[in-house]
């Protein structure tokens, strides 16, 4: 039997999902012994309807909601967060949102716990290949997650935070993965489909990796699977615009699986180029990740075929009328589902200077997913060769 030997780590959360499950965080606050949160969220969603009807439930003052969470998690926010956390005496964070609220979030557990020395906890790759992940050993304030798109962000002990140089800096904590899990299926139909549609390609892409990852494990395959299916089936009918209750309540679930799945298996080249590239050009992680996809799973082909052929079986399971039988076909339908959300297929379709590219391959190669990809990289020409094809 393929890997045998392995070990597991289960996320040690709670997981609260329904229809409404938001109605029920009062209760689930209680159970943390938790008095004073504070709520991490952007500008806009504080403004929301979701969000105030949140603070009148909790009895959450203005102060005590934190609305500067920004694209791609920037760095300073978490600095702000943590002193807004320390000004209000919070005993517990809240991110309401998507994958960057989230992240912040985390930021801010960690600058909590640290006196703001979060960048003494790096995920780094050495030269020699090998990874150097210092932990945080003090207590963090307890964590909660509301998300409201599908990049599944919210369960890994992973966030990255962003320089104001466009530069994304990684860390891997356990102690600060949320506690709590919030899926409410109905906050994501009032997300635009775009926007849906691009976090999707982010969980799709956390699916196949956990497939063909070199230290997937049988239960994080297990989790993979059920995902895939899940995904593919809902963004198929946001794509079309077709998308009802079951639909949304398939994506909340199979966003779940795939962040779990991810969790143990880890990210691999293909997130190692969507970590730095969304940053460096000014693309959404989301975005990012539905055009170079393809172009790494072409990439991984000769080392990945088996897995590959099992992502168009998965697909198939979806139930959307296609059918997939080789790994060639499964890239194609990969493909198919971006370009009917109507996302862009090429780096050139937004703007991206081809330029930059070359000097981008480079940094990417110190990325630390690189060591879990099955194809083995080893030049940054490997790299700017995907990134050319994407352009």
């Amino acid at each position: 039997m393929e890997n045998a030997d392995f070990s597991y780590n289960s996320p040690a959360h709670r997981l609260v999902f329904g229809w409404g499950a938001r109605s029920a965080l009062k209760e689930e606050l209680a159970r943390l012994n938790v008095r004073r949160p504070m709520l991490v969220c952007s500008s806009r969603a504080a403004r929301s309807g979701e969000v105030v009807e949140l603070r009148r439930a909790l009895g959450v003052s203005d102060e005590s909601v934190f609305g500067e969470v920004g694209s791609h998690a920037p760095l300073q926010s978490a600095f702000d967060g943590w002193q807004r956390a320390r000004a209000v005496q919070a005993d517990c964070l809240i991110s309401f949102g998507g994958g960057s609220a989230s992240d912040t979030m985390k930021g801010i557990a960690l600058a909590c716990a640290e006196d703001g020395r979060l960048l003494d906890f790096t995920l780094e790759r050495l030269p020699d290949g090998s990874l150097r992940n210092p932990l945080s050993t003090r207590a963090k304030l307890p964590c909660v997650a509301i998300p409201t798109t599908v990049s599944g962000a919210e369960i890994t002990p992973a966030f990255a935070l962003t320089e104001t140089t466009g530069k994304k800096i990684l860390f891997r904590d356990a102690s600060i993965a949320p506690r709590l899990l919030v899926y409410d299926p109905e906050l994501m139909m009032s997300v635009p489909a775009r926007s849906m549609s691009e976090s999707g390609m982010n969980a799709v892409a956390h699916t196949i990796e956990a497939l063909y990852s070199k230290v997937k494990n049988p239960v994080s395959r297990i989790h993979a699977r059920e995902g895939l299916p899940l995904l593919y089936r809902g963004l198929h009918a946001v794509a079309m615009g077709s998308a009802q209750r079951d639909d949304f309540i398939a994506l909340a679930l199979g966003a779940y699986y795939a962040g779990v799945s991810i969790t143990n298996a880890r990210t691999a080249l293909h997130h190692s180029i969507c970590h730095k590239l969304g940053p460096a050009v000014g693309l959404t992680h989301g975005m990012t990740n539905s055009i170079v996809l393809p172009h790494v799973l072409e990439f991984n082909l000769p080392a990945a075929r088996d897995e590959l052929a099992e992502v168009g079986e998965l697909i198939g399971q979806a139930n959307v009328g296609l059918s997939a039988r080789t790994p060639e076909d499964a890239i194609a339908a990969v493909r198919a589902l971006a370009r009917h959300a109507g996302l862009p297929s090429r780096l050139r379709d937004v703007n991206v200077s081809r330029e930059k590219l070359p000097a981008l391959a480079q940094v990417i190669l110190n990325e630390p997913g690189l060591a879990f990809n099955p194809r083995p990289v080893e030049s940054a020409a490997q790299i700017a060769a995907i990134l050319d094809s994407a352009w």
